[in-house]
């Protein structure tokens, strides 16, 4: 994780910012972000997601041991980064290389049988489109159930409350479009 504290010190100097102007800008303290930066902490998801706000970039610029933005346009499906952010069952591949000036952040999910985002629903700011790519998954938005089938799609706004498990006998596939990017 040594690379997230370069990259958050790399961009945060970038921006002209310093540890305590972004620290404030995040709402943390100056003390755990000068961990992070130095490699002496891992920063949660909810941090990670923060820092990348407060600098208006993608998590995935964060993470990334790449230098430069991609010249990389195309991802070859063997090689596609997996996230490992995914409960049990649940594979997330960025289909995109990194890029810190996308407006989108198109991912592939593979879930399992029964494999979801769990009993509670969720929210956070943004859009998200899902098409169905193989099986069938139940999507909650507040208290609607939708069942999507190989073909079909959705789009919602993610301020709903929402989550969604596979209800297909086998394993189902979904390709994910989430706006603004968070990975």
């Amino acid at each position: 994780m040594k690379i997230v504290g370069i990259n958050i010190r790399k961009l945060r100097e970038k921006k002209g910012l310093t540890l305590r102007e972004l620290a404030m800008n995040m709402s943390v303290s100056a003390s755990l972000l000068s961990q992070i930066e130095t490699g002496k902490t891992s920063p949660s998801l909810a941090t990670l997601k923060k820092v990348a706000d407060a600098l208006n970039i993608t998590i995935g610029s964060l993470i990334s041991d790449r230098q430069e933005s991609p010249s990389q346009i195309i991802v070859r499906a063997d090689e596609r980064q997996k996230m490992d952010r995914g409960s049990k069952g649940m594979q997330m591949y960025l289909l995109t290389s990194d890029d810190p000036n996308k407006q989108m952040e198109p991912l592939l999910f593979k879930l399992e049988e029964k494999a979801g985002s769990g009993k509670e629903t969720y929210k956070h700011f943004g859009q998200e489109f899902i098409l169905i790519l193989k099986g069938a998954m139940e999507i909650t938005l507040n208290d609607t159930n939708y069942i999507l089938k190989k073909g079909d799609t959705i789009y919602f706004n993610s301020s709903t409350p929402h989550s969604f498990r596979n209800i297909n006998k086998g394993e189902t596939e979904a390709l994910w479009v989430v706006t603004p990017p968070t990975f």
